[in-house]
């Protein structure tokens, strides 16, 4: 079992794996897990600190708390209706905030969360493949990563997010002739991923 690989360490061990065949967590190296950790999350304590150039150029940490992403991800849900039928295909880079909202958003509603290499993301072919073998019905990405897709054969509709740069008219036509949903979003790092979403329908 994985338990048993783990080196010694004086950090609590958490198993989600309850009734696997490795043995109770009590009776690991000895220590008591029988418990649930001790240690509660605060809303005004950070989830995530990121790093961003900004307008100068200069690395700047932007400190992120519990109760801003929280509030981002359910206020997402909402307005993405993202529901447990959904499967979003996560194609960021963790550098950027933008994963957060790929990682966590199917997690607070039961939906799943589908995970692809960089390699995939970039190539057209590949994450063509990737949304109809994960079954995807919701993928964010830049203009550039949705003009990519747009080369292949359109695997079908989708909740499709665009943020990261503007959207070009041009851009949204074409994706909403894909008979997908559209949503275009924009907000800096330092208001948690996104501030602001709007659905484009066609003119």
């Amino acid at each position: 079992s994985l338990i048993d690989q783990l080196p010694e360490t004086s950090a609590q061990v958490v198993c989600m794996d309850e009734g696997a065949i490795a043995p109770p967590l009590e009776t690991v190296a000895g220590k008591d897990y029988s418990a649930n950790p001790t240690h509660p999350v605060r809303a005004q304590q950070l989830a995530y600190v990121i790093y961003t150039s900004g307008s100068t150029g200069k690395p700047k940490g932007v400190l992120i708390e519990h109760r801003s992403l929280s509030n981002f991800l359910l206020a997402m849900a909402d307005t993405l209706s993202i529901t447990e039928a959904d499967t979003l295909l996560a194609v960021t880079t963790l550098s950027f905030d933008i994963a957060a909202l790929e990682l966590f958003l199917p997690l607070t509603v039961g939906a799943t969360v589908a995970l692809v290499s960089r390699e995939v993301a970039v190539d057209a072919p590949q994450l063509r493949a990737a949304i109809l073998e994960t079954k995807t019905t919701v993928m964010q990405a830049t203009p550039a990563t949705w003009r990519l897709l747009l080369t292949e054969a359109w695997p079908g509709p989708l909740k499709a997010l665009c943020g990261g740069e503007a959207l070009p008219p041009d851009l949204a036509e074409q994706l909403l002739l894909t008979g997908s949903a559209l949503w275009n979003l924009y907000g800096p790092t330092e208001t948690t991923i996104w501030s602001a979403a709007k659905q484009i329908v066609s003119s």
